[in-house]
């Protein structure tokens, strides 16, 4: 009988704070969608002309759109801070480790197998998994990736213990950002080396997914 594999979920205060970020976002998008009415924010709260349920009445200092970077900005420090260790057992055993971040803040961290993590991801906000030495994404996770943009998810990332790379939501998900995520899958199956995947990711052309790449210290 096989070992039973860790798992654990717990929040903590960027976590919590991330899930505030995205409930912002998610309202700021319903709202442009039903009425054409751009929302505006302090980060703290939403606001509309006439008050819109969910938001305040009046104009705030910056478009909703800016949440989508701030919620990345913060991601990117929750993942560095609560993923390390993980990604330093995925470095030493090649097991990989998930992390799913949830709607309510709460945030599960999961075991998968050798050179792969495959669960059923539920509703939620975000999610990042290890890598043992490169933070680029296989074809898999770029197909993955693509499902769960559709399923709302804001921003989906890989790390090892020194870097992460994440591609996150700038605004509603586009049959364009669709279609060109789904083109890098399929370069990134064809390709031979590394230097073919990276040429790949830089002739991408995305209309409102961003990449960033950070270096973990």
């Amino acid at each position: 009988m096989s070992a039973r594999k860790f798992q654990k979920i717990e929040s903590n205060e960027l976590s919590l704070k991330l899930a505030k970020i995205a409930e912002l976002i998610y309202k700021a998008e319903e709202i442009h969608e039903d009425t054409g009415e751009e929302p505006t924010t302090d980060f703290q709260k939403l606001y509309t002309q006439a008050g819109i349920e969910g938001t305040e009445i009046g104009k705030g200092k910056f478009s909703y759109f800016a949440l989508y970077e701030e919620f990345a900005k913060i991601y990117i420090e929750f993942i560095s801070k609560v993923m390390r260790t993980y990604a330093l057992k995925t470095r030493e055993t090649e097991i990989e480790f998930i992390n799913i971040l949830l709607d309510d803040g709460n945030y599960l961290v999961l075991e998968g197998e050798e050179d792969r993590v495959v669960i059923p991801h539920p509703s939620a906000i975000a999610s990042t998994h290890t890598h043992p030495n490169v933070c680029v994404f296989s074809h898999k996770d770029l197909e993955t990736a693509s499902y769960l943009f559709i399923k709302n998810y804001l921003a989906v990332g890989v790390t090892t213990d020194e870097c992460l790379l994440l591609i996150f939501r700038k605004g509603a998900y586009t049959l364009e950002d669709k279609n060109e995520l789904e083109k890098l899958a399929r370069i990134t199956k064809k390709s031979k080396t590394l230097q073919d995947v990276l040429n790949g990711y830089k002739n991408s052309r995305f209309n409102q997914l961003a990449l960033q790449m950070v270096r973990i210290v």
